[in-house]
């Protein structure tokens, strides 16, 4: 894959991202009004969550934007990590976000509100878990077409969003039509639970990124395979990756015949990158460093 590649498919990530933003503002913005008009506070929540989501969808577009620069003279190898350090940022913003969500619900439950107007606060509450449901599906197809971490936070922000819709949906409900004051409570106090852990796994695997760990087990023994499979190659060993952003580059070790001259030594190595880059479209780069093989009478 081409460094222009790598970019355009960050820019596609971004685009995700930025169409996101725009639509959770405007359900927000709907909401709020909305719920204040039907003086429902959990649709007004909802709203707030909208807002706050649009925040996430803005943190990640924004990283993956600044993914795109090429490197310079500061980052060598380009702001790739950007994108995951932005992940980080959006998942710390969701913790928070639980937070506040966990404490206005304890406080809801100690005093209950009875909504009015609510055939109004339910229908706007059902559209809003429709489009949250739609942008997940958005989010999710993104993620794993662009290999974007961030992308991949911000989705499992919309299942938080997809949760939050309904559960108000369904407290409007309770709340009228079946009087039961604390159902909105209840429910906010388990989605602030969840959030919790969605941005405790985001923030593990972005930390594990960005600590050079790389849990490619499967990768690594491909890419063993395929270097032994090239002309000449005696041994293999030494084979490193690490996650940059939402790519791999790496490392090897190869030893081939030592009498073998420099440009046919390059050719091997030059052979190997191509395949392993063409095999995978995840591997950014992968450099491979040759060895001569000793004679036995050294051995």
């Amino acid at each position: 894959m081409t460094k222009r590649l790598q970019r355009a498919e960050l820019a596609k990530g971004g685009a995700v991202a930025e169409k996101s933003f725009a639509i959770s503002v405007l359900v927000g913005i709907v909401e709020v009004f909305v719920g204040i008009f039907s003086l429902s506070l959990a649709l007004v929540a909802d709203g707030v969550q909208s807002f706050a989501d649009a925040v996430v969808s803005l943190i990640v577009w924004i990283g993956l934007r600044l993914s795109k620069k090429a490197p310079d003279g500061k980052f060598h190898f380009g702001y790739y990590r950007v994108e995951t350090f932005s992940s980080v940022v959006a998942a710390f913003f969701m913790a928070v976000l639980g937070g506040i969500i966990l404490y206005e619900s304890y406080q809801k439950l100690l005093n209950p509100v009875e909504i009015v107007n609510a055939e109004i606060a339910l229908a706007v509450a059902i559209l809003a878990s429709v489009i949250a449901l739609s942008l997940l599906i958005f989010k999710i197809r993104g993620a794993k077409k662009y290999s974007s971490l961030a992308l991949k936070a911000d989705a499992f922000n919309s299942i938080k969003d997809v949760l939050t819709s309904v559960i108000a949906s369904l407290g409007i409900v309770f709340n009228k039509y079946f009087h039961i004051a604390q159902t909105d409570s209840v429910a906010g106090i388990v989605i602030a639970l969840f959030i919790f852990t969605v941005a405790y796994s985001v923030i593990k695997e972005a930390s594990l990124v960005l600590m050079d760990a790389c849990q490619c087990t499967e990768i690594l023994s491909d890419i063993e395979n395929i270097a032994k499979n090239v002309e000449h190659v005696r041994e293999v060993h030494d084979i490193r990756m690490r996650k940059l952003g939402p790519y791999l580059i790496g490392d090897m070790h190869v030893v081939v015949d030592g009498d073998m001259s420099v440009r046919e030594a390059d050719q091997i190595a030059t052979q190997i990158e191509e395949r392993v880059k063409h095999e995978f479209d995840d591997v950014a780069e992968i450099k491979v460093r040759i060895e001569p093989r000793e004679p036995a009478s050294k051995k």
